[in-house]
């Protein structure tokens, strides 16, 4: 009876005492950031997080995964890989509540717009955790698309509203992560907004496909439905140049099959996971590294 019980009071605490103080430091450091000019708010919680994102739990499985991705990297290459990963989120972080001003300053270049001009209804905008993945839904903005999205509730449900604020300047409409999402998809095409994922997470409900040369649960609904309603996936790439300045590179459009089988399914995954491989390779400190994107057992 002792081990439900504890769980009981561990759960009242974390909602008692937990949430609000860890929603109040969130908040205080979201608004310090909006108030800073952009370039002070990155570069100051850059060098905040690379201070102290070594010490974290979370280092141990981000050098982890970078040693099974990259397994030519000796220590001293991981290490200094990782300490710059924690800066980049860092700014990441000091830059998300200007992302909406950043092209207005001139801050983002944007490759491959042609691709979206050509889009006369839905489409599929795909890209990872890498750069600030933030701004890649900027392109579909600046060419006049509405922006649709999928995310994952917060286990803290007292931060809800930044994901919202996000969402009003996208335009388009959001959907829960899990049985909700691939309907979402399916709206959102039927709307002719442009869906934008990030599926370089594990995903339970997806299929095994290499990346990196191992097996990673991988997202395909996106592929299935596009394949299915006839809408194009395209890559959206986006790189940290230097300090506050990015590129964002949309693709052409993916060739797809002709049928969704499971076959023809897991050879686009696949070429997916081996494209943002390629990405992640050629700017390791660029990718966020502490995601459980191989499962647990990594």
């Amino acid at each position: 009876m002792a081990d439900p019980v504890v769980k009981i009071i561990r759960r009242y605490a974390r909602r008692i005492f937990i949430w609000p103080i860890e929603a109040g430091l969130v908040f205080l450091l979201f608004f310090t950031a909006r108030l800073l000019p952009v370039t002070i708010a990155s570069a100051g919680l850059g060098y905040f997080l690379g201070l102290i994102g070594p010490f974290t739990p979370w280092q141990a499985r981000a050098r982890r995964n970078l040693a099974l991705a990259l397994p030519h990297l000796n220590q001293q290459a991981q290490t200094a890989i990782l300490k710059k990963m924690w800066n980049n989120l860092g700014r990441v972080l000091g830059e998300y509540p200007h992302v909406g001003r950043l092209v207005k300053t001139n801050r983002v270049e944007f490759v491959g717009l042609d691709h979206l001009h050509a889009l006369h209804g839905g489409g599929f905008l795909i890209g990872a955790h890498i750069g600030n993945w933030e701004v890649g839904p900027l392109a579909a903005l600046s060419v006049g698309k509405k922006v649709a999205a999928i995310y994952r509730p917060l286990n803290n449900p007292l931060l809800a509203g930044l994901l919202e604020r996000r969402q009003k300047h996208y335009g388009g409409d959001i959907y829960r992560k899990g049985r909700e999402a691939a309907l979402g998809m399916v709206i959102a095409m039927r709307k002719q907004q442009v869906m934008c994922l990030l599926v370089d997470q594990q995903l339970r409900e997806g299929m095994a496909v290499p990346f990196f040369g191992h097996p990673a649960q991988t997202s395909i609904s996106h592929i299935k439905i596009a394949i299915k309603k006839n809408v194009p996936i395209m890559f959206m790439r986006t790189e940290r140049l230097d300090g506050c300045r990015f590129r964002v590179t949309i693709s052409a459009p993916l060739a797809l099959p002709q049928t969704s089988s499971d076959d023809a399914v897991l050879h686009v995954a696949t070429a997916i996971n081996q494209e943002l491989a390629r990405w992640i390779a050629a700017q390791p400190d660029q990718w966020f590294w502490p995601h459980r994107r191989w499962g647990k057992d990594i």
